[in-house]
């Protein structure tokens, strides 16, 4: 892991207007190692810190692109996927 490395989350499913967070496909959150970002539900950080570990530590998950993992929130009637990425600056 970089001193430095950065983790972007992306919405990146059609989202229901019903979803009180009000996301948007294709927001973005970029996490510097100083605090989650601002704008994400608990029930959705709740099932992305796991996985943004093991992208931040370079984990080899044999069924994503290295590098990346999708993950849906745990909302059972509203359901929002992220894509957790190694953020390059772009």
């Amino acid at each position: 892991m970089e001193e430095n490395q950065k983790i972007q989350i992306e919405v990146i499913s059609d989202v229901s207007p019903k979803c009180e967070m009000c996301y948007h496909k294709g927001q973005k959150w970029i996490m510097d190692g100083q605090g989650l970002p601002g704008g994400i539900c608990i029930g959705a950080m709740s099932a992305l810190l796991p996985w943004i570990t093991c992208i931040k530590y370079n984990a080899k998950l044999y069924w994503e692109k290295d590098g990346e993992v999708t993950v849906c929130c745990t909302d059972a009637d509203y359901p929002v996927t992220f894509k957790i990425s190694i953020y390059n600056g772009g």
